[in-house]
C-alpha cells in the first residue's frame, strides 16, 4: 500500500448498501463536506441554518478536521459536529490509533504530484499528535458510519464522503463525471437503489452534474470544501442544500430542481481573516499545509462555476 495513493479494503462498500431504508427523513438537509478544521466556517453554517424557515438537518460528511492541529480548536469542532449527524471521511478514519499505513487516506489519483501527496501525509501525521490527546473523542470519530441514505419528501439521496463504492473514491470528482462510463455507473446505482442522486465531497473541488432531463434524471452534488475557497478570486466555502423548500432568492450559487427536491450549492461566507489568523498560527510558511494550501486559501483555486457545472472541462486538479 502506498501511503496517500491507495486505501485499505475497509474503505470500500457495495453500492447495493444504498438500497436500504432511509436512515433519516427531513425537509431540509445541509451536507457539509470538507470543513477542514475551519471554526469560523462552522460558526457561519450554524448561523445560516438558524435563518431557515424550517430548521435543517446538518450532515457533516467527513473531513471536518484537517488544519485544526490546535487542540482547543480540534475539541471545539468535534463537540459541535457530533451534536449533529456525521459521517467519517478519510481524515477521521486515519486518526485511529491502529491506522494501517494509508497515510492521509486520500487515495490521490496519478495526476496529483508526489510532493503534494507527501505533504498530505505529513499533515495527517501532525494532526494525529493532536488527536492522541483526545482519545475518547477519536473513538467517537472512528465509530461514525461511512454513508447515509436520507429521505426528503419523495426523494431518496445517498450521502457519502467519496463515491458510491469507497470512502476515498474519486468517481464523483468533476473530471471523472465527464466520462460516459461514470455517468452510466451513477445512473445504474441510483436506479437500483431508488435514489435521485448522491451528495459527496472528498475531491476538494465542487461539481453539480445532472444526468438526464426527464423525471428519471439523476444528480451528483459535490460541495468541494465548506472550509476553503472553491473558485478563483473568492474567499467563501460551499455546502450542498437539499430541500423541499426553495432557497431564499440570491443565496444559491447554482443548483436545480429534481422533482420535488431543490438541490443547491450555498456559499459559506465565513470570517476569512479569522480563518487566516488561526491557520498562520498553526502552519507557518514552509510547513506542509502552508505549502499546499496557502495559495488556495488566499486566492482560490484555478477553477470557476462553469467548471463545476460541467460546461467547461477543467484540468485534472484537486486544489
Amino acid at each position: 500500500m502506498t501511503p496517500g495513493r491507495s486505501c485499505p479494503l475497509h474503505y470500500r462498500y457495495a453500492p447495493t448498501t444504498f438500497s436500504r431504508h432511509a436512515d433519516l427523513a427531513a425537509e431540509t438537509v445541509y451536507v457539509i463536506g470538507g470543513l477542514y478544521g475551519n471554526l469560523p466556517a462552522l460558526q457561519e453554517i450554524l448561523a445560516m441554518a438558524s435563518h431557515e424557515a424550517v430548521k435543517p438537518r446538518l450532515v457533516f460528511n467527513g473531513d471536518f478536521h484537517w488544519f485544526d492541529v490546535d487542540t482547543p480548536t480540534f475539541a471545539a469542532i468535534n463537540a459541535e459536529v457530533l451534536k449533529h449527524t456525521a459521517l467519517r471521511g478519510n481524515v477521521e478514519t486515519e486518526l485511529a490509533p491502529d491506522a494501517d499505513g494509508a497515510g492521509c487516506g486520500c487515495a490521490y489519483p496519478g495526476y496529483v504530484d508526489d510532493a503534494d501527496v507527501e505533504r498530505s501525509n505529513r499533515i495527517m501525521h501532525i494532526l494525529r499528535a493532536t488527536a492522541r490527546q483526545l482519545p475518547a473523542e477519536v473513538a467517537r470519530l472512528i465509530a461514525l458510519p461511512m454513508h447515509l441514505v436520507v429521505s426528503i419528501g419523495t426523494s431518496r439521496v445517498g450521502i457519502v464522503h467519496g463515491d458510491a463504492e469507497s470512502l476515498s473514491g474519486w468517481r464523483f470528482a468533476h473530471d471523472s463525471l465527464h466520462e460516459p462510463i461514470n455517468q452510466q455507473w451513477v445512473k445504474n446505482i441510483c436506479d437500483q437503489a431508488d435514489l435521485v442522486g448522491f451528495a459527496s465531497s472528498h475531491t476538494c473541488l465542487p461539481t453539480f452534474r445532472r444526468f438526464g432531463t426527464d423525471a428519471g434524471a439523476k444528480f451528483v452534488a459535490n460541495n468541494g470544501a465548506a472550509g476553503m475557497p472553491n473558485f478563483g478570486g473568492t474567499k467563501y466555502g460551499l455546502i450542498t442544500r437539499l430541500s423541499l423548500h426553495e432557497p431564499v432568492d440570491g443565496t444559491s450559487q447554482y443548483g436545480a430542481k429534481m422533482g420535488d427536491l431543490f438541490v443547491d450549492a450555498l456559499p459559506v461566507h465565513f470570517d476569512h481573516g479569522k480563518m487566516v489568523d488561526r491557520f498562520l498560527a498553526d502552519w507557518q510558511a514552509g510547513s506542509a499545509a502552508h505549502t499546499s494550501y496557502w495559495r488556495r486559501i488566499t486566492e482560490g483555486p484555478d477553477y470557476a462555476p462553469p467548471h463545476a457545472l460541467g460546461l467547461v472541462r477543467a484540468p485534472s486538479v484537486c486544489a
